[in-house]
């Protein structure tokens, strides 16, 4: 027969960590909304402090990953909402976006986070559009476009993220009609 007991305590322990991964990728993604949110609201230092608690959850899933590679695909998402936040830093306070090296992820979640962060970057645009910010809206319009290009040069098979450059693609449409009635109101106002 086989070692019941043995095989017990290896399942109790794979749950343990599976349970482990997604619990702590649950914490990554809520943190990630709120370095997004923090940023869209211009408050840049509970960004920096909810990003010192997202990088310590990051670590820990990467070293769970790392030690259990069978729950990657737990894992994958919270590392694309860990990208999109880390994006939007970058590029609120540096100016650019980071690579995947900066990050320490891998190719799928680098680019399904920089399609995400299209989206709040989005949001972000429309917040200036409505401060009278026209300037940010046209440089973020440029950034959306340069990262379609890019996204659509890379040619992916995966359907999912084929999706993700269809949705960086609907993002740009949609802040470009948020520019042009703001252009139309600055000239009927003018």
């Amino acid at each position: 027969m086989i070692e019941t007991e043995k095989l017990r305590s290896r399942l109790r322990e794979l749950e343990g960590v599976k349970d482990e991964v997604i619990e702590t990728g649950v914490k990554v993604n809520r943190l990630s909304k709120s370095v997004i949110y923090s940023l869209i609201r211009g408050d840049a230092e509970m960004a920096r402090k909810y990003i010192g608690e997202m990088q310590e959850l990051v670590n820990k899933l990467r070293d769970l990953v790392s030690r259990y590679p069978m729950y990657y695909n737990n894992a994958v998402v919270s590392l694309q909402e860990y990208v999109e936040a880390m994006t939007m830093w970058y590029y609120m306070t540096e100016n650019r976006l980071p690579t995947p090296e900066e990050l320490g992820v891998d190719a799928e979640p680098y680019i399904n986070g920089i399609a995400d962060f299209t989206g709040e970057l989005s949001r972000k645009a429309t917040e200036e559009l409505i401060r009278g910010n026209l300037d940010f809206a046209l440089r973020a319009k440029r950034v959306m476009e340069e990262l379609y290009l890019d996204l659509l040069s890379l040619e992916p098979r995966d359907f999912e993220m084929r999706k993700k450059v269809d949705y960086v693609s609907s993002n740009i449409n949609w802040l470009n009609e948020k520019i042009f009635y703001k252009t139309l109101n600055i000239k009927i106002n003018s």
